[in-house]
């Protein structure tokens, strides 16, 4: 609940930014505080809802439309966006949001796909404050020619423009044998990163629709499991149905952060701005995201199912 200062001081900062047309740097001089802090107020005034009622009336069921998004799915945040020209567009918002909701946590989790690098990299030009903590991968390394899949990268990219540290998995998300995935778990690299997940403030993972290109070895690891259970969705390389329950394979030896220790993260944004209603859906139940950001007409779509 908003107190009556923390509620004028964000329609203050939102009117500069969105009906003056000033700039965050421009609003943070003129206000006199810190970039990173403009962001995080106008993260707060979207979702405390001042942005679409008083300043932006044009998109006023955004918020509504979260609203009924949290209440179904027991979220705590996060950003409906209004209809955009092109993707661009969407993953500079979504930046903007990130900007406020991740990089005033300590230790990042970093997941894949080609729009959260994609969003990583327009984030990285936001970081202009050090901030103590670090930046962790929570896969290991895939052979897709994208950097979205490169997430060594990614962590070592955000961790190096915001002065954090930087951890590496350095080991194929993949291998091909249980052997072989308990030979990587034994590896100082791998425990010291496990013991960092126990730590984690907020994690950033991209909701993924299944089928979908690039393929995770999903045939060797599952067999046809995806297909009789009727697997709709992936994050994390994990598979689950439209119910949100989970999916084993076989062969399924990837190494990553596992569920059980996913779960006690406080905060884990789902990128779901190309994902399909019943991608998106079947990943909220699984009751493991905090925090959504998914376009208008995909919203709307979700609530009437």
């Amino acid at each position: 609940m908003l107190s009556g200062k923390e509620r004028t001081d964000l329609v203050n900062v939102a009117r500069l930014y969105y009906e003056q047309g000033l700039t965050q740097d421009q609003v943070a001089k003129r206000i006199g505080v810190s970039r990173p802090l403009v962001s995080k107020m106008l993260t707060r005034a979207r979702e405390a809802g001042i942005v679409h009622i008083e300043i932006r009336s044009s998109t006023e069921g955004d918020a509504a439309l979260l609203e009924a998004l949290q209440t179904r799915y027991a979220l705590h945040g996060g950003m409906v966006l209004p209809v955009q020209d092109s993707m661009e567009e969407n993953l500079k918002a979504a930046a903007d949001y990130l900007s406020g909701e991740l990089l005033y946590e300590r230790n990042l989790g970093l997941g894949w796909g080609y729009l959260l690098g994609e969003s990583i990299s327009l984030l990285t030009q936001q970081c202009n404050r050090r901030q103590p903590g670090a930046v962790l991968p929570l896969i290991g390394k895939a052979h897709i020619p994208n950097k979205g899949y490169r997430v060594d990268e990614l962590a070592e990219t955000l961790a190096s423009a915001c002065g954090r540290h930087a951890y590496r998995l350095a080991v194929p998300a993949f291998p091909d044998s249980l052997e072989e995935r308990q030979q990587f778990e034994t590896t100082e690299a791998y425990l010291e990163l496990d013991a960092m997940w126990q730590k984690l403030d907020a994690a950033l993972v991209e909701i993924r629709d299944f089928p979908s290109v690039p393929d995770e070895a999903t045939a060797t690891r599952f067999g046809d499991s995806l297909k009789r259970q009727r697997a709709v969705g992936s994050f994390l390389s994990y598979y689950y149905n439209e119910r949100g329950e989970f999916i084993s394979g076989e062969n399924d030896f990837a190494v990553r952060i596992p569920l059980g220790t996913l779960r006690h993260c406080p905060k884990i944004i789902g990128l779901a701005l190309g994902a399909a209603p019943n991608a998106i859906t079947g990943a909220l139940k699984t009751g493991l995201f905090t925090h959504l950001l998914v376009t208008e007409s995909t919203a709307r779509k979700i609530l009437e199912k």
